[in-house]
């Protein structure tokens, strides 16, 4: 069991309704699409934070976890193997990848980054949906291969953990939705 599950769990999602793939050092996670991206962004991400203090508290050094979160949302494809792929699979990890999220991981006082695509700031937290705070969220341009774009960064009890990791930039709310990364570039 990874330590996402208890959050997913615990928020109510059925173990039904979502599925774990391992990256080897991690775990790309796809949600059905009834479970609604409010309650990802809310309730699974709070319970994880929780889980990891709880854990990080518990541990020695080594032991320790420290995570970088990116969620993202659209429509999935399956290869022939039942791997998911597809541009909108690329683009999560692009943004996972980026040196710029790493900088922020490494700068956090906490164990938690969470970065959210431009797409769900705009659409969920925005809008905030079920209560959501847009102004926990501050937007970074990120980068990884050829991809850029911008990226809203929450790290829980740290807001200002982005212009601390020299990352802020002069964004507005609101920002255009052209920027959206291209993940179909190859690279």
């Amino acid at each position: 069991m990874s330590k996402a599950e208890p959050g997913l769990g615990g928020s109510g999602i059925d173990d039904t309704q979502y599925t774990m793939h391992s990256t080897g050092d991690g775990w790309l996670i796809s949600i059905d699409p009834q479970v609604g991206k409010p309650r990802i962004v809310g309730p699974v991400v709070d319970r994880l934070a929780a889980g990891l203090r709880r854990q990080n508290r518990q541990a020695d050094g080594a032991g320790r976890l420290r995570v970088r979160l990116v969620l993202h949302a659209g429509d999935l494809l399956l290869d022939e193997r039942g791997d998911l792929v597809g541009d909108q699979v690329n683009l999560a990890f692009r943004l996972l990848d980026s040196p710029q999220l790493r900088v922020l991981l490494k700068h956090a006082a906490g164990s938690l980054v969470i970065c959210v695509s431009d797409a769900v700031f705009r659409h969920v937290v925005a809008q905030r949906h079920e209560g959501l705070n847009p102004t926990l969220f501050v937007p970074v341009r990120l980068g990884s291969k050829r991809t850029r774009g911008l990226g809203w960064i929450c790290a829980p009890g740290e807001p200002d953990l982005a212009t601390r990791a020299g990352l802020l930039r002069n964004h507005t709310r609101g920002a255009n939705p052209d920027t959206e990364p291209s993940p179909s570039r190859p690279g």
